[in-house]
Formats: structure tokens, sequence, C-alpha cells
């Protein structure tokens, strides 16, 4: 029986990979310059070869410089690194260039920050960024000519350079005089709620390739009062004392004040929103900071109101909403409460008394919205202004304690302590409610009629007595009719002072 033996050899395959160049190091470059860092390192090593005594590399696989290389300056340094991965080699080739730092290109702007530059939105193709200096490149020996050109961070295009000497515009730019450089301009439109920030790279290289400088540019795009508020929903539907309707809110338990409801709207340029009632009604009110509408009067019967509300944004100029939002606001009464007919004939006096002695209407006048400077305020007990009166009989009275003002019986309202812009708040409004009475003598009108208290009734008739009395005591009585009229006050404070 005959044996082959086979024999299997191994072989090294060596693969090359294309040369790669790396920046340009300066000649002062110091031990421990770190040159280049392969990724991945697992087995690396620096070949020997005429300029290997110069560098070293780490486990990591960093290429650093070990001596000075002064000696290199002007002599491409080709290094040799062998990758082994076993089975398989791969050798790779850096190119290294070695130049005198006084003739290495740098931007004279560049400080080591970035340098910081502004734009508005909304501004036309071609506009110069704001706060840039000349974008140029030197070198003490004046190499020329130099490309500009971006080469990170330009999103979409939206930027290119212009030629400070010819005004030509161009994604690159060659500048063949010393004395030039490049200045940034807007290739399109911007759109600050699309993109707010550009951070671009801008790089100047002489003719060879070789020598090159970076630099980065931060752009922000500065906004413009180009959109307006939108409200979150078209219709809101709000109910009061009827669980048997949907609505966005239903209340079932109210007091005068309370929110019934909320209407909200956004604005895409980040602006604070304000709000404010385009139907006048006696029975809402709505607050401007926050869109919450306020139950100020509670109808005598069963009532359904279509309001219309605006918002606003606080910028200068003020842009509105461009659609406003339509409130439905429907309101049912509690049920009155039975009578009971075996209630003394006394106690139902007392009922009908109570009811015409002081009789009391309220009423909700539209908000205030006054602007004043900060000035306006640095006197305290100064008048800043006077609320109006609609008949002489009328006194005013802030309804809750407020400590920038106060109001006089008369309507006049005064600083009561001095206005300090910063302390305002956000809003940087100072508001609050004042509550008008309007008080007079009622007419007597009893004629002949008998005393209430000599009226005869049977307690059967009680439900009927009820009405006699409460129509008697009315023709009789002289007491006291009132108005109670509510009114809300919006004051704005600016932080400007009267020119000098």
């Amino acid at each position: 029986m005959r044996v082959t033996t086979v024999t299997f050899l191994a072989l090294l395959a060596t693969a090359w990979r294309a040369a790669k160049t790396v920046s340009v190091i300066p000649h002062d470059a110091h031990p421990g310059y770190n040159v280049e860092k392969f990724k991945d390192a697992v087995n690396f090593k620096l070949l020997d070869s005429d300029f290997s005594q110069f560098f070293t590399m780490l486990q990591d696989g960093s290429i650093m410089t070990v001596s000075d290389v002064s000696p290199l300056v002007n002599h491409p340094v080709d290094l040799v690194v062998l990758e082994n991965t076993g089975n398989t080699s791969t050798t790779h080739m850096l190119k290294l260039y070695v130049l005198d730092r006084h003739n290495m290109l740098s931007f004279g702007s560049d400080s080591g920050d970035d340098i910081l530059g502004r734009v508005t939105e909304n501004s036309p193709t071609g506009t110069r960024v704001g706060g840039l200096p000349l974008l140029q490149a030197t070198s003490d020996s004046a190499t020329v000519p130099v490309t500009y050109s971006i080469i990170a961070g330009n999103v979409a295009q939206a930027f290119e350079l212009q030629d400070s000497i010819t005004g030509d515009v161009l994604p690159n730019v060659t500048v063949i005089d010393g004395s030039g450089g490049v200045n940034l301009v807007t290739s399109q439109v911007l759109d600050r709620e699309e993109t707010s920030r550009y951070v671009l790279t801008i790089q100047a290289v002489d003719p060879s390739g070789i020598n090159k400088a970076v630099t980065n540019v931060v752009i922000e795009v500065e906004d413009e009062n180009d959109n307006s508020p939108v409200f979150t929903q078209k219709v809101y539907r709000f109910v009061v004392g009827d669980d048997s309707l949907e609505g966005d809110n239903v209340t079932m338990t109210w007091k005068r004040f309370s929110s019934i409801g909320k209407v909200e709207a956004t604005d895409a340029d980040g602006d604070k929103v304000a709000y404010k009632l385009a139907t006048p009604t006696n029975f809402l009110v709505i607050v401007p900071q926050t869109g919450d509408l306020l139950l100020t009067q509670e109808p005598i019967e069963e009532i359904e109101l279509e309001l219309v509300v605006e918002a606003h944004d606080l910028r200068t100029p003020s842009r509105t909403s461009p659609r406003p939002a339509q409130v439905i606001f429907h309101f049912k009464p509690a049920e009155p409460s039975k009578v009971e007919l075996d209630l003394d004939l006394q106690q139902l006096e007392e009922v009908a008394l109570h009811r015409t002695k002081r009789r009391v209407t309220r009423a909700v006048r539209p908000t205030k919205r006054i602007e004043f400077t900060e000035t306006d305020g640095e006197t305290e007990g100064r008048v800043v202004f006077q609320l109006e009166k609609e008949t002489d009989r009328e006194t005013f009275k802030i309804r809750d304690d407020n400590p920038w003002v106060t109001v006089d019986p008369n309507g006049s309202v005064r600083v009561k302590k001095k206005w300090d812009y910063e302390e305002l708040g956000p809003e940087k409004t100072i508001d609050f409610w004042v509550t008008i009475t309007n008080a007079e003598k009622g007419e007597s009108n009893c004629g002949q009629r008998s005393h209430p208290n000599e009226l005869k009734v049977k307690v059967g008739e009680a439900q009927k007595c009820l009405t006699q009395l409460i129509g008697q005591w009315a023709s009789m009585n002289q007491g006291l009719n009132m108005m109670i009229i509510v009114c809300g006050v919006c004051m704005y404070v600016y932080n400007k002072f009267p020119t000098q």
C-alpha cells in the first residue's frame, strides 16, 4: 500500500493600501507631538526607514515624535506601518510634511476660540454674515494664491464665500491678492425655526495642497417675528351646570371668578402669548397671560353663548392670530329649592325684607390695558391714572392687596411702592381687580298700602303670600339699591427712561 504525504505551506499574504497624507507638522513640534492615530489598533509596528528614528508608535496606534524634527523641514517624509492580523498583514504608508512654522498658513482671527457671527432669518440671498472679521489666511512667506472653501457644517449649502477684492460669490474662492480674503454670505433665505445655529469649518490651502489652515465659524440665526400665534383648537366648548352635555371642560360646581375652561395658542417663534375676548360679555372674562376663562356672573336662566377669542404675541411689533378661536359657553343654573308651605309667616316676611332691602347686581366692565415706563412709578403716592366714573355715586376699591399700586375711593390709582422692572415678573405687568360700587337711595312708593306686618294669611296660602309680600316690600322699601361692578386692570411696564 502506497502512502502519499501532502504538506501544506502557509504563505503570508501582504496587501498594500493607498498612501495617506496627514496634516503638516511644524518644524518646532516638541517630542511627544501626536502625528496620527490608527483606529482599532491591534498589532501595529512602525517599520525601519530613513526617518523612523524621529518617530515611535504606541500600543494604542498613535505615532508621535521622539526628537527634534527641524532637520526634516521641506523634505517629504514617508513612514511605513505594518498591520499584522495573523495570516494576513497590511502595510500602511504615511506621507508627512515638516514645514517652518513661520511659513505655515494661519488665520489671523483664529485665537483658538470659535468666531461668532449673526444673520437675521428671512434676509435676502447674498446677505453678509455680520460680526465676522475678514477671513484671511497668511504666512510670513506671503504664499499666494490661497483657495478658501467650506469643508464642514454647511447644512443644505446655506452659505457661500465672497471674494473681498472682486466680490465674486462661489463655494470655493481663490484669492490672488495677498491683502484679500473672504466673507461669508447667505446662499438662500434662512429660517430660524428650521435651523437656528450653524458651525462652519473654513479651510485655506496653497497651490501645492500641502500648506493648509482651518478655522471654525459659529453663525447664530437671529429671530424675526414672522410667526403669529395659532390656537391648538378651532372650537372650544365649556359647560357649566349640565353634565348631560359634552365639552372640553364640564363644571358642575363653581363659584365667582372660578375658571370654567382654558384656551391655548402656541407661537413658532417661541414668544409668549396673551389673550383677549373679542366678543364682550358680562358673564366671562379672560386672563390675558394664561387664557383661563373666569365666570364673573351667574345667568338667571339657561343660556348658550358663542364667543370669539384672539391671541397675540408679546413682541414689538406684535402679531395677532390669523384665525381666532370660537368658544361655546353653555350655562345651566341650579334648580331652585322648593318653598315649604308650612313656613312661618314671620319667616316669609324676613325673606322678603332681605331680598328687597338690599338689592345687589353684579357686572363686569372690560379689562383696561395701560402702558407705563418704569420711571412713572418712581414716586410713592403719585397718581398714575384715573378710573372713569359712569355715575357720580360710584366708589372704587381694589379687590386684593397689591404691592405696587393702591386705589382711592374716587378712582385714583396711586403708586404704593416704587416700581422695580426686574421684580415685576416675566410678564412685566401689574394686574389687579377693582370693585366698583354704585349706591343710591330708592324712592318711596308705598302710597296707601298697609304695613306688611298687618297682612293676614293662612298657612295653606304660604306660596301666594310670599309673592304678595315680596311685591309689597319692593314698593314700600326705602332701603339701599346697589350695583357691584368688577373691573380688571392690566398695566404693562417697560424698562424705558425719558430722554434727558
